[in-house]
């Protein structure tokens, strides 16, 4: 009996310890709870309630609230480094605005308050419950009050559900919802200031304090990809909350729970490309990766390398870069996996330079007659360049060539007899660093007897032969 009372009594005190820590946790959690629902103002010399709250708070009145909230005894001095809660409800909440920091391509702006559209310029600010939408290879970036920033890349509708600011707290609150397509995001860690930063699609909600994410919804197939580049997220759909830190992903399907994260395909390996490109189209070729089915390509300005100039896609570890201007870019490469989500991105500097100095041929040309040797060729360029590459052939291809080499000057002579016949010339320059530049237009000349000459022999021998 002895021993069984003794059993009972270590059970109660083992429960009883179990209980407790079991409200400890439920209240730390609920503090937390609290904690992420309020500001928390630590007050400075001179600082009084009443001032507090005509600052900060929707209205003076609100200085009861603040008393009451923190036990403050209103007759008291706040003595400096005071912490008050202040729940976020009665903060000043004014809407604030977006600016599009660039812009590439086909990219509208809807109007909320109009509902006009119109062609998006960069400095363009976005208000409230306005919507962009980004064509095929388009892009826009836009920047929040915070500084954080939301790439669109092509074919993305995006609308900002709330651009709002907590007075001068510093605090703001962002929400967009993705109608569609790809967005890239960078947003200022938060810590505990408050600060909202949410992207809803119809099937789940990404809710972050400062990370790098990415976000993708596919209208026909109704599903959410999130990539986690740095940082951490929740996604939540159908009353479940799907942590993803760093370096994972996960997909959500409309109407289900986010599965479970996955982690992110590695950066592929660029070392393969070239850093300087003088000739377009040129191919792009980078080892492939293990577990990608897709590649996604992306070029930035050097100068500016938040911003898209282009996109595409490529099922292979190859891809052909055509009409792009000339400058110094960062290629983005990284791999897609067989569910769609985006590893991370390998980047490489690359510079287009095809800004060869053009070659105009000036003789002989349109099919001008040259008889006897020496055969004189002349051309001019606009700029100064190292050397000349030289071809003439029997053909328009430059299959039968009978003449290739190179020449310093813009002038070449030949004193061997060509056949007679109609010949194909061109000329291309070549740079300092050894690169030829494109050929110029092709010119043809014939070579034909000398008229002149047999005239005079006939005149010679006509004489003779009438005698």
């Amino acid at each position: 009996m002895i021993k069984m009372q003794t059993i009972s009594t270590n059970f109660e005190k083992k429960s009883t310890t179990i209980i407790s820590i079991i409200l400890l946790a439920l209240l730390l959690f609920s503090s937390t709870l609290v904690q992420a629902d309020e500001w928390v103002y630590s007050t400075r010399p001179g600082d009084t309630i009443w001032d507090i709250s005509k600052k900060h708070l929707k209205s003076v009145t609100y200085w009861t609230r603040v008393q009451k909230h923190n036990n403050v005894d209103i007759a008291k001095q706040l003595a400096p480094g005071t912490r008050l809660r202040i729940p976020l409800e009665w903060l000043k909440t004014p809407a604030t605005t977006a600016t599009i920091v660039s812009a590439s391509g086909e990219v509208q702006l809807e109007s909320a308050e109009t509902g006009q559209i119109s062609t998006i310029n960069s400095k363009q600010t976005i208000n409230y419950g306005d919507s962009i939408q980004t064509g095929d290879n388009s892009s826009a970036l836009v920047q929040f009050a915070d500084g954080s920033t939301l790439l669109l890349q092509k074919n993305t509708h995006v609308i900002f559900n709330t651009i709002s600011s907590y007075g001068q707290t510093g605090m703001v609150d962002t929400r967009l919802r993705l109608q569609q397509g790809r967005v890239e995001t960078s947003v200022r860690p938060q810590g505990k200031s408050g600060s909202r930063y949410e992207i809803t699609t119809p099937a789940a909600v990404a809710a972050v304090r400062g990370t790098q994410f990415r976000v993708a919804y596919t209208p026909d197939q109704k599903t959410m990809g999130s990539e986690v580049v740095e940082g951490n997220i929740n996604v939540a759909a159908e009353n479940l909350e799907q942590p993803v830190r760093q370096g994972f992903g996960t997909i959500t399907e409309q109407g289900k729970p986010p599965q479970e994260p996955v982690k992110l395909l590695e950066k592929p390996d660029l070392d393969k490309i070239s850093n300087r490109i003088r000739f377009l189209p040129f191919n792009l070729e980078w080892q492939a990766l293990n577990g990608a089915v897709q590649y996604r390509i992306q070029l930035s300005p050097g100068n500016t390398p938040e911003t898209l100039v282009y996109e595409q896609t490529s099922n292979t570890n190859q891809h052909s870069l055509n009409n792009i201007s000339d400058g110094d870019y960062i290629l983005r490469i990284r791999g897609i996996d067989k569910s769609g989500l985006e590893g991370f991105n390998a980047e490489h500097i690359l510079n287009i330079d095809t800004n060869f100095p053009e070659v105009n041929l000036s003789s002989p040309v349109m099919n001008d007659e040259l008889t006897e040797p020496p055969y004189t060729f002349n051309w001019q360029t606009t700029k100064v360049v190292e050397n000349y590459h030289i071809q003439i052939s029997t053909d328009t291809d430059f299959s039968n060539l009978i003449f290739d080499d190179y020449n310093e000057s813009t002038s070449l002579t030949l004193n061997d007899k060509l056949p007679l016949g109609t010949y194909y010339w061109r000329v291309a320059a070549i740079d300092t660093d050894g690169s030829r530049g494109k050929f110029s237009q092709i010119e043809s000349f014939i070579v034909d007897e000398n008229r002149y000459e047999l005239l005079l022999i006939l005149l010679y021998i006509l004489p003779a032969f009438l005698i």
